[in-house]
């Protein structure tokens, strides 16, 4: 549970590097650039201290829908819970897991210090799709800490999965709901509610 936690948390200060839309529809720039292109100018717009709570949600908001496929990871993240809901429950689990994340990562943005990373290297990891190695570093606070971008498409990329210290974010999830989904005896709604209220228990803080 805390390696989770901890995953949450370190990928919410990354997370602003998949937010422009610089080269995410370009044929010629690869995984590589559009991270690092996207790092720059979202760490800018989204962990600013500048900006209210509510600008922050709302930008975050917006690069969640773009650059990362939401869809996809909706559907990962219920794993075969998946196959049994509905069409309107798998819309509304879609939203609602969305709006969770944006909360989440918003809040952790608030606390951003100026952590930097950089790019070192990628991989292919199927036809389509590539691992961005990067690290990010740590001041005072030991080594750098290595995070994977998986990222997908040859013609406009979208994050899938973001892996830090070896612990894949989309996996630690759906071991969390499938848990919590088994001890409710398959109800997604019970899901979805769970998240709502700690969507709007966020909103109070």
């Amino acid at each position: 549970m805390r390696t989770r936690h901890l995953v949450y948390a370190l990928t919410v200060l990354l997370l602003g590097s998949l937010s422009s839309p610089s080269h995410a529809t370009d044929p010629a720039a690869n995984q590589s650039a559009f991270v690092s292109d996207l790092a720059r100018n979202a760490i800018l717009s989204v962990a600013s201290e500048t900006i209210s709570p509510a600008d922050r949600q709302q930008r975050l908001k917006g690069f969640l829908d773009k650059d990362f496929d939401m869809p996809r990871i909706a559907t990962f993240v219920l794993g075969r819970y998946w196959q049994k809901a509905s069409a309107a429950e798998r819309q509304t689990f879609t939203t609602v897991y969305s709006d969770f994340m944006v909360r989440v990562y918003s809040q952790r943005f608030a606390r951003y210090n100026g952590e930097s990373f950089r790019i070192i290297g990628q991989s292919p990891e199927g036809a389509t799709s590539t691992v961005v190695y990067t690290e990010m570093n740590q001041p005072a606070s030991g080594p750098p800490l290595k995070v994977e971008w998986h990222v997908a498409g040859s013609d406009g990329y979208r994050v899938t999965d973001i892996s830090i210290v070896g612990v894949s974010m989309a996996l630690a999830q759906r071991d969390d709901f499938s848990s919590f989904l088994q001890q409710n005896g398959g109800n997604l709604s019970a899901l979805i509610q769970k998240l709502q209220v700690k969507t709007v228990a966020m909103d109070a803080r």
